[in-house]
């Protein structure tokens, strides 16, 4: 098959991201000839993974990139006023131009706006069928506006498929999109070639200056966006938590975002600084390598996340596939696959909220990071039997082969 994916894609930073470029990857290991339509080139830099473009990671077999124009000409965003970067239109044109010419067969897009709308716009001129996906933040934050409500119903209705979970059929339902057209995925897709105990550990020592480093020190990692929500993601608990901590550590936070300057003020504040690293957005390909640097990895978000009720975060469990120890907040506790996971046996539940009960957990990980190794390995052992990405793709595939018939 011949599949256009219009989506995010690296080096724009994030869950979408990420799982469009190992579905792309897994599609186009299996022959499938994919091309990727993306506005990722244009991504602002505090959400810019840092890396090569001419890695081949990036464009993995079968897989082609075609991204809209990031150059400051007239070219690539003719002057209009009141000015935009019209990308939704420069996606869709971008997608028609790709689809004449290679043939393809289906659309698959991943997130409302613009993604979806310029699938919407690509399917209405070629008559190639569509299939919506969406994430978290687009059902929580674009879906409601009344400025953009009308608009995505349309193009919701209008989808020959909706990839969703099994949590929000009800709410397609309701739009008025039929059952048939609505097809309940697992929400999370960890490739166990790419996350598993075997990767080699990122290397450091190039990024360390004047943070308290040595070997076999025990690092606390987090992942993720800081933005103006961060507060939900439990970063303030951990920080007065780690201030309180004598032992030697390295916070270190793979992360960017619009408060990035606020939360190093704070890690400055709690006279962290010395114990804290920061890193720049790192590609999905590098991300199992960073996991296998650290000796636990966080994940404190909380129930008052404005996207809590229509997410799940894929870190954890590509932390726990890593063989990485996870302390989890007991809101993602509650979702699949992790409510399967026992607590204190393979990963550690907490309440972002008790600070004391965070402390316990990381100040015995620090003085006997042995522990933290048995926890990972039990939680490796425990979501492998979880994880289905083989059957994740085979199931696209055949989703993608009914629509097309």
């Amino acid at each position: 098959m011949k599949i256009c994916l219009i989506s995010k894609y690296p080096p724009i930073e994030g869950g979408i991201s990420s799982n469009t470029y190992w579905l792309a990857k897994g599609l186009g290991e299996k022959g499938h000839e994919v091309h990727i339509i993306t506005n990722s080139l244009e991504v602002e830099n505090e959400y810019r993974e840092k890396f090569d473009i001419n890695d081949p990671n990036y464009t993995p077999k079968n897989v082609f990139v075609h991204s809209t124009d990031p150059s400051p000409t007239i070219e690539a965003n003719p002057s209009h006023i009141p000015f935009s970067k019209i990308y939704c239109e420069k996606l869709a044109s971008l997608a028609i131009q790709v689809i004449e010419e290679h043939g393809i067969d289906i659309i698959d897009s991943w997130y409302l706006l613009p993604y979806s709308v310029s699938g919407f716009l690509a399917k209405s001129f070629t008559n190639v069928p569509q299939i919506v996906r969406h994430g978290g933040s687009d059902l929580g934050r674009l879906y409601p506006s009344p400025y953009l409500n009308n608009l995505l119903v349309k193009v919701i209705q209008s989808a020959d498929a909706v990839i969703t979970n099994d949590k929000m059929v009800d709410f397609f339902e309701n739009i008025g999109l039929h059952s048939s057209k609505i097809v309940p995925m697992q929400e999370m897709i960890v490739d166990i070639q790419a996350f598993n105990p075997e990767v080699i550990s990122l290397d450091l020592k190039n990024n360390i200056t004047t943070q308290k480093y040595f070997q076999d020190i025990t690092i606390i990692g987090f992942i993720g966006k800081i933005t103006h929500h961060f507060e939900p993601k439990g970063l303030c608990e951990l920080l007065d938590v780690c201030s309180n901590i004598q032992e030697d550590f390295l916070l270190l936070f793979a992360a960017n975002g619009k408060k990035l300057n606020h939360f190093k003020q704070l890690v400055k504040n709690y006279n962290l600084e010395n114990k804290a690293l920061f890193l720049d957005f790192l590609p999905p390909w590098q991300i199992p390598s960073l996991m296998k640097a650290c000796t636990c990895i966080v994940a404190l978000e909380k129930n008052t996340s404005p996207i809590m009720g229509y997410h799940t975060s894929s870190i954890p469990a590509e932390a726990l596939a890593t063989g990485r120890c996870v302390l989890l907040s007991d809101a993602l506790q509650k979702k699949e696959p992790y409510s399967n996971l026992k607590n204190g046996t393979e990963l550690f539940v907490v309440d972002p909220n008790n600070t004391e009960e965070i402390r316990e957990i990381l100040e015995r990980l620090i003085k006997n990071p042995e522990i933290a190794s048995t926890i990972g390995n039990n939680g490796y052992k425990a979501i492998i039997k979880y994880e289905n990405f083989n059957g994740f793709l085979d199931e696209t595939i055949e989703l993608y082969r009914s629509i097309i018939a």
